[in-house]
């Protein structure tokens, strides 16, 4: 057939043989139990079963299988570390130890190693070079403390100052931050609350939160839980990584909390008492009303203690059925601190009592009153308190305390650059810089020094006494008036005349008087009643006495008295010159020109402080002292007003000092110094 026709091409038969069939299945890495390494398939080829992870070998162990060396943990002492928790180089920790008291992990400033932080100075100095001199460290209320040892505690209080105690004493530390509570779980592990949170790692004090409101307490079970409580219901809780704002389901002002196992107690304002367990926040009936609990402690839920504030009962506790009472001499319990049911220490506006399992005594070790905070610790308990009182109390021994100072309310001063200090309190006057002064009884209001050796003090019950030293005599005149008459200012003239300024106890006038030590003394009749409370001169023709809307002056010859209800309670006056001179009363300052007293502008936010003092030694320079530790200096030919960091909140009321240094003194005793 033709190519292309469209008949189909014939079959034939094949005879040839058929092709061989293929008979090979490769194996998989699986198959052959491998996880890493090349191998054969089985059929001629190569399988590729991967890599190992870091930290194994391939055929460590048996052929392509990945294995691990096996691992030796390294120890402390190949890691030069001897506190602390380390890694151990197989994915754990180690602990290396802890430090005795006084010293921290890292404290020295190398890791794992037992060191001393930095605990502060044995003197305390605000930013502006203003060092406190009594008591020591500082003045100021210490109101919580906490700490390992009574050789190594920590305390906290008003105007920042976070005090340490050691084996030799205090030291201080300052921070920005007002400070109520602490508590901490280890030397490295401590937090400080109030106006901020924080934390000491065992080297340093760090702001570690700034809180909406002002905290109040801390406490914790450990490293992983601490609570913190304050003002309006706040509360925070730390978890080992950060702080989280928690919801209380009150507003009162919360003053104590407590932490026991899973559950928080926090106790407050308005009879108000808070407790938490895993179920969330729930009230307990209070077992009185009409009280703020101050602060709360127990060994566990069925032992509870809670102390509040008000007349009458103070203490209560809690069996976990229902509240009892106890009743002591309190008129207020600040805080509470025990190391178990039977060691129980309260602590209050009237001192301390101590709970021994079956009765509460009152005293203890001859502690002062006004006790703010106390803490056990396994060798003993420190208390702390006003006026920067801290006391410490070693098991089986009588308290000591580690605080140093006067803590009498210091009114007027006299302190020369020869060293030569005086102080006045009110009832008599200390010779030398407290606590190794020497105290007199007698006139204590107003000190004046007349020249190098000749001091003069007025005080009450008509009392005026001319303190003398010398080469050539050393004594004291003592002269007497009625004792009707209270003198707060005594200005000297010559020899033993002075002029005497005060009230009459039995009429309410004021009282003027010339003293002449040598016969007798003649009063100076008055227009109107009212206390005549300073005077001062910058000549014997020129002297100034100010009182209540009362300021008198003497030319030489006779008293020329202003009066009237435009000028207020005037407290001191200072006399520069004939020209210059300065009347300070709670709220205002007057300047005279040499031909009018007028008020001058202060510095605003003074509204809630009164003044109380004033220095000036030049024409250049004026020196204000008040309430809350205000001190201001005035540069007069500039008109302008500087605040100086005291470092205090206490009042202070006395000025002196000289053209090198200035001396300021006030309540509990404070002393400061500043370097002009």
């Amino acid at each position: 057939m033709e190519p292309g026709s469209d008949t189909p091409p014939a079959e034939t038969e094949d005879t040839s043989p058929p092709p061989r069939s293929e008979t090979c299945t490769p194996v998989s890495c699986e198959d052959r139990g491998a996880n890493c390494g090349t191998l054969p398939d089985g059929c001629g080829g190569t399988l590729n079963c991967g890599g190992c992870a870091d930290g194994q070998s391939c055929g460590l162990h048996q052929p392509n299988v990945c294995g691990t060396q096996a691992c030796a943990p390294r120890t402390c002492q190949e890691a030069g570390a001897f506190c602390g928790a380390i890694e151990d180089g197989c994915g754990g920790t180690i602990q290396c130890g802890t430090c005795g008291a006084g010293m921290t992990c890292g404290g020295g400033g190398k890791d794992h190693q037992c060191g001393t932080p930095n605990y502060g100075t044995d003197t305390a100095c605000s930013s502006d070079g203003v060092c406190f001199l009594n008591p020591l460290p500082v003045s100021h209320d210490f109101k919580d403390v906490w700490g390992r040892s009574v050789d190594d505690f920590w305390g906290v209080g008003n105007a920042g100052y976070i005090i340490h105690g050691g084996k030799s004493g205090l030291t201080v530390l300052p921070s920005k931050a007002e400070l109520s509570g602490i508590w901490g779980s280890a030397g490295e592990d401590v937090w400080a609350v109030g106006s901020e949170i924080l934390h000491f790692d065992g080297r340093r004090w760090n702001t570690a939160a700034r809180p909406e409101r002002f905290l109040l307490d801390v406490h914790g079970t450990g490293a992983g839980n601490v609570w913190t409580v304050g003002e309006g219901g706040l509360a925070y809780a730390w978890n080992g990584a950060r702080w989280e704002r928690q919801n209380t389901g009150t507003s009162a002002d919360l003053y104590g909390v407590w932490t026991h196992g899973d559950e928080v107690w926090a106790v407050g304002t308005g009879a108000t008492i808070r407790v938490r367990d895993a179920k969330g926040w729930r009230g307990l009936d209070a077992p009185a009303r009409d009280v703020t609990f101050t602060a709360v402690w127990g060994t566990g839920p069925r032992d509870v203690w809670v102390t509040g504030d008000r007349s009458g009962t103070v203490l209560f506790h809690w069996d976990g059925q229902a509240w009892s009472s106890v009743q002591l001499a309190f008129s207020a319990l600040y805080g509470i601190s025990g190391k178990s049911s039977g060691n129980v220490l309260v602590v209050g506006e009237e001192g301390a009592a101590q709970y021994n399992g079956g009765r509460w005594t009152t005293t203890l070790g001859g502690t002062p009153t006004r006790l703010l905070g106390a803490w056990h610790m396994a060798d003993g308990v420190v208390v702390v308190g006003a006026g920067g009182r801290v006391h410490r109390f070693r098991d089986g021994s009588s308290g000591v305390s580690l605080d140093q100072g006067a803590r009498a309310d210091f009114v007027s001063l006299s302190a020369t650059e020869d060293g030569r200090w005086w102080f006045a309190d009110g009832s008599g006057v200390r010779t030398g810089l407290p606590p190794s002064e020497f105290a007199t009884q007698g006139p204590g209001n107003a000190l004046t020094l007349h020249v190098p050796g000749r001091l003069w003090a007025a005080g009450n019950f008509g009392r005026v006494n001319l303190h003398s030293w010398s080469a050539t005599i050393n004594g004291t005149n003592h002269f007497y008036m009625p004792q009707s008459f209270n003198f707060h200012g005594v200005y000297p003239i010559l020899d033993m005349l002075a002029w005497v300024v005060g009230t009459d106890t039995a009429t309410g006038e004021g009282v003027l008087i010339q003293l002449d030590g040598h016969t007798s003394w003649t009063r100076y009749p008055l227009t109107a009643p009212g206390a005549l409370n300073a005077i001062h001169g910058a000549t014997n023709d020129d002297v100034w006495a100010v009182g209540e809307s009362v300021i008198l002056h003497w030319d030489g010859t006779a008293w020329t008295e202003t009066r009237g209800p435009w000028l207020p309670a005037f407290r001191a006056v200072h006399a520069v010159g004939r020209d210059l001179a300065w009347a300070l009363s709670p709220h205002s300052l007057w300047r005279w020109d040499g031909m009018q007293w007028a008020p001058i502008t202060l510095p605003t936010g003074l509204e809630t402080l009164e003044l109380r003092a004033l220095f000036a030694d030049s024409r250049d320079t004026l020196y204000v002292a008040g309430d809350g530790g205000l001190l201001l200096r005035y540069d007069v030919a500039r008109n302008a007003w500087r605040r100086i960091d005291t470092g205090t909140r206490k009042s202070l009321r006395a000025l002196s000092g000289g053209p090198r240094t200035l001396i300021v003194a006030g309540e509990d005793g404070t002393v400061l110094r500043l370097y002009r």
